[in-house]
């Protein structure tokens, strides 16, 4: 989002529990993504307007504003437009996708993880959401054709 790109993605994570909270902070932060946690939707909605990040990872089931409601405030408001094309994955215990498609959510499989979270599906997930064109082969090949003009 209009950062250096050697300045690593950055990622909100928005869960109830602060043991996934934990767990994810310490997981990703190893893998060298900059992360910041919030505990509720609320503070989430906060984090996503103030940080802008990369990708968020966010729970369903959590109390005050529950993760489909951020979402749907996201699509819907004006105040969050710029917040639209931010890629995001949904964990929650519930193991029933059709669960959280009924709540108005039009997920794929590749949106949805279940806690317990398997870390290389996360990974993989958090790799296909973040891939972008490479900015340093467009400068390359460039040079090389003005090279060999």
């Amino acid at each position: 989002m209009g950062r250096s790109p050697n300045t690593p993605p950055r990622i909100l994570v928005i869960d109830d529990n602060q043991d996934v909270l934990d767990l994810l902070h310490d997981e990703l932060t190893a893998e060298g993504y900059e992360v910041e946690t919030a505990a509720d939707g609320l503070a989430g909605l906060r984090a996503l307007k103030r940080s802008k990040p990369d990708l968020v990872i966010i729970d369903i089931m959590m109390p005050h504003v529950s993760g489909p409601a951020v979402m749907t405030l996201i699509g819907e408001k004006e105040h969050y437009r710029e917040l639209r094309d931010v890629p995001m994955i949904i964990i929650s215990a519930q193991s029933n996708i059709e669960y959280v498609q009924e709540e108005g959510l039009p997920l794929g499989e590749s949106d949805y993880l279940t806690k317990p979270i398997d870390f290389d599906r996360l990974h993989q997930l958090i790799e296909q959401k973040l891939a972008r064109p490479s900015l340093e082969t467009v400068p390359q090949t460039d040079a090389t054709q003005t090279a060999g003009a």
